[in-house]
């Protein structure tokens, strides 16, 4: 039994670890990401510090943790897209008549 899970830990550890590849890549969608939402005006502060995070695991070669904050920041970023877009359609149901 214990051979069998160190087996199983030995072939499936590789797989749940990030790499250098999948990490820059969502580091590169989360810049795009709070960039369009810094364009609206409308940046959250968790977007930037989950950014910043990603950024320095990066730096780091830290890949789990640069992914796991660049998948973050860039969900915080694309909300704040989704509600300036929404606050534009609410505010103008409300002044324009």
């Amino acid at each position: 039994m214990k051979r069998l899970l160190v087996a199983f830990l030995l072939v499936a550890a590789p797989a749940f670890a990030a790499d250098q590849t999948a990490a820059t890549a969502a580091l590169a969608a989360a810049d795009q990401a709070e960039a369009q939402a810094g364009q609206l005006g409308n940046r959250w502060v968790p977007a930037e510090a989950a950014l910043k995070a990603a950024r320095a695991a990066a730096a780091k070669q830290d890949w789990d943790t640069a992914l796991i904050e660049a998948t973050r920041a860039k969900a915080y970023a694309e909300r704040a897209v989704e509600q300036a877009k929404e606050q534009k359609m609410v505010w103008q149901e409300a002044v324009i008549k």
